[in-house]
């Protein structure tokens, strides 16, 4: 697990107009929820951008550091963007305990899906249908993600929760016969209303009851 420092300042001041002028000045409204409490903070636009940039998709434990040297170590919990300009309104950071176990969820990472067995030789397709899964360790265990080889499924296999990797202490939560990736055929053949004839249509248009293995699944302060 690598860790990454993030400088931030404590604030006061709340509500819209203060988060519209820190926005303007550059800076990112935030909160810092943990130890029954939270604490409103700012970060600087360009060093969020940039840790982002470094972290990529995968999860992280941020070192939150503050002017007075005092450091908390956190998660992001939800960035809250705008839907028009797409600009960041307000960050969630939720603050773990060095040694403690906590509970997050990480992204799923495929590999091998050019080598597929399914989707090359039988013409399936790959079906992600668990792109995060919830897990439990300590902070100096968290993966960036965890890493799902899918180039021995066939068409009709599927990979579950109870079939992930062992990760040294990391557990694994919800059901173990959640599905996390499978291997689906690109069509399916469905009778037309005179029953004598058939016409092929795309997987994801047949009715979900028809599917087996599916699962379903601006703070401004």
């Amino acid at each position: 697990m690598q860790t990454y420092t993030l400088n931030i300042a404590s604030r006061e001041n709340t509500g819209r107009g203060v988060a519209r002028r820190l926005r303007a000045a550059g800076q990112i409204p935030a909160s810092l929820y943990g130890q029954g409490n939270a604490r409103s903070i700012t970060v600087s636009a360009v060093d969020f951008r940039n840790l982002t940039r470094e972290v990529g998709a995968g999860a992280a434990v941020i070192e939150l550091k503050e002017e007075s040297g005092a450091i908390a170590l956190s998660l992001i919990q939800d960035i809250q963007r705008d839907a028009v300009k797409g600009i960041i309104n307000h960050i969630d950071f939720q603050e773990i305990e060095r040694g403690h176990a906590f509970t997050t969820r990480v992204p799923v990472l495929l590999v091998g899906e050019a080598d597929c067995v399914g989707v090359k030789n039988e013409g399936g397709m790959v079906d992600h249908k668990s792109h995060e899964i919830e897990i439990r360790c300590r902070p100096s265990n968290l993966p960036d993600g965890v890493k799902v080889d899918v180039s021995g499924l066939s068409v009709g296999d599927a990979i579950h929760i109870r079939d992930l990797p062992a990760l040294e202490d990391v557990e694994y939560l919800g059901e173990p016969d959640q599905v996390v990736v499978s291997c689906q055929p690109p069509t399916v053949s469905a009778e037309t209303t005179e029953g004598s004839e058939s016409e092929l249509v795309a997987a994801d248009e047949v009715p979900s009851t028809k599917v087996s293995d599916g699962d379903s699944s601006d703070k401004e302060n």
